[in-house]
């Protein structure tokens, strides 16, 4: 009887018993599903289906989470903002010292460690401004209108920072509101307070600026009130008079600037980009080929020409045939410039070289020297942004691909002092360097890091003791232990570079070229 009850419900159910053999079976599967209609699906199709429907309501059950999530931070954080408004706001009116006359007295309590008074005769004229229940209120007296009799009463009112459209629970709060009229007119008086103090709080500053301009602006006061000497329109003006774009090598284009893959099509030559070696703000720069040549290419978002101008400046008079050849094409949103070997060279980074550091060091003060016999200054020299030239397995020369805060000091005769190159602000203001020491100062740090870098793998720290300014590890106080047999000259070199004030740039180098070529003896 069991047996017959099973198979009557299978029956009902759409997956009635079959005959086979004599046997009666009863099928595992509903037909009303299998044969849907006219369309018959298999097992493994229902399986799927149901899969899918089911990931589907996943995801939009996700989704509505996250939006939920989403509504619920951006709720949070408005309310966050308005309550560090209304903080700032008690803290303007805790400060004032002397309020206008619509408003006697202020005081802040906070609800979280005492009780709001009461009963207390003081208080008479004062209305509350609570934020909710983080327990900060503000109490500001009042002057209530005169009637009959002159006395004055509490004028309470109960102000909602969030400005919530959410009707609040019965009980909430057990303080009287205002009528509409009266609510603007006091909370007008509260906040015109606010609005004064800050105004007054602005004119205190702007004071303070002017009777302290280095302390609050350093870097303003450091430039002395002069153009900034890397300011693109003053640069231009400067090319503009000396013609730079009759120069050789330079093209204009009538377009913008092209992206960079793996070709590059420049004044129709095909350059092949193989990496990007440099990323910073406002430029990039790439190493690749044309032809047989090993070139660098720096894409800059900058207009004016200045690389190739203080490049080629570099080169004029230069007896020496190691220095690449240089193009620049000029685009309506920026400027490409193409730095290309010279026969049976080619390039490398700095940091990449195998050769000894005194060898490095040497290459990078000629380099030096020769800026400053032309009257020019790097005023940003770092690893990143020098190249070594080797011709076969001889280094011969080093050379920076990034002019962006170099100075021609023969066209801008202004620039006459440290405070005027933002390069070096950092520098005075640990006091390394007076405000008023001669700009050249400037590329004997950028040696001294540079250096520093490349014979310890860090960065510089700058130390001080009784014999002046020095490199971290190179003080008489340290071990010998960095440099074992050198670290006498390197302590020297550094404290040659590093307390220059008042000496000839051209002094030093000369100097310090003399301490390291004793290392190759």
């Amino acid at each position: 009887m069991a047996e017959l009850h099973v198979n009557t419900q299978s029956a009902q159910s759409g997956a009635g018993p079959e005959e086979e053999g004599g046997a009666r079976q009863v099928s595992e599967y509903c037909k009303d599903q299998l044969t849907r209609g006219r369309e018959e699906l298999s097992v493994e199709e229902l399986r799927a289906e149901r899969y899918f429907l089911l990931r589907q309501r996943s995801v939009e059950e996700r989704l509505k989470s996250l939006t939920e999530m989403k509504q619920q931070l951006s709720h949070e954080l408005e309310e966050k903002r308005k309550l560090l408004l209304l903080r700032e706001s008690q803290q303007v009116l805790h400060a004032a010292a002397s309020p206008p006359s619509a408003v006697s007295s202020v005081l802040i309590y906070d609800e979280s460690t005492a009780a709001r008074p009461a009963g207390n005769s003081e208080l008479l004229d004062e209305f509350f401004l609570q934020p909710d229940d983080t327990g900060l209120s503000l109490k500001i007296r009042v002057p209530r209108p005169d009637f009959p009799g002159g006395t004055t009463g509490d004028l309470p009112i109960l102000v909602d920072p969030h400005h919530s459209s959410v009707p609040q629970e019965p009980g909430s709060y057990t303080t009287n509101k205002l009528s509409p009229i009266q609510e603007t007119s006091v909370g007008a008086v509260a906040w015109s307070l606010l609005e004064d103090q800050r105004q007054d709080k602005n004119q205190n500053q702007d004071q303070n600026q002017d009777q302290n301009q280095e302390e609050v602006e350093p870097d303003h006061a450091m430039r002395g009130g002069a153009v900034d000497a890397c300011d693109p329109e003053a640069r231009q003006q400067l090319l503009d008079i000396c013609d730079v774009t009759s120069s050789p090598g330079f093209h204009c284009e009538s377009r913008p600037l092209p992206p960079v893959n793996s070709c590059l099509q420049l004044g129709g030559d095909l350059y092949h980009i193989y990496c990007r070696v440099v990323d910073e703000e406002m430029f990039s720069i790439y190493n690749g080929a044309m032809n047989d040549d090993n070139v660098l290419v720096k894409v800059g978002r900058c207009r004016v020409p200045w690389d190739f101008h203080q490049f080629r400046r570099l080169k004029e008079n230069s007896s020496v045939d190691s220095l690449p050849l240089i193009s620049c094409f000029l685009f309506l949103d920026g400027c490409i410039t193409v730095y290309t070997c010279p026969p049976d060279h080619m390039f490398t980074e700095l940091t990449e070289c195998e050769d000894s550091v005194v060898c490095k060091s040497l290459l990078l003060l000629q380099l030096v020297s020769e800026l400053h016999s032309r009257h020019l200054l790097h005023a940003a020299l770092r690893p990143s942004i020098l190249v070594a030239s080797y011709r076969g397995l001889n280094l011969e020369r080093v050379f920076p691909v990034d002019w962006s805060s170099s100075v021609d000091l023969d066209m801008q005769q202004d620039v006459t002092s440290v405070q005027q190159l933002s390069s070096a602000h950092s520098y005075i203001r640990v006091g390394l360097l007076e405000p008023t020491a001669p700009p050249q100062l400037v590329d004997l740090l950028g040696v001294a890091e540079t250096v520093h870098l490349l014979l310890t793998s860090s960065r510089m720290v700058l130390v001080k003791d009784d014999d002046g300014w020095t490199a971290e590890g190179f003080s008489q106080d340290e071990s010998c232990d960095m440099c074992p047999g050198t670290w006498t000259t390197w302590s020297r070199f550094f404290r040659s570079l590093l307390n220059a004030s008042g000496r000839c740039s051209m002094s030093v180098l000369s100097d310090v070229t003399e301490q390291l070529s004793l290392l190759l003896k």
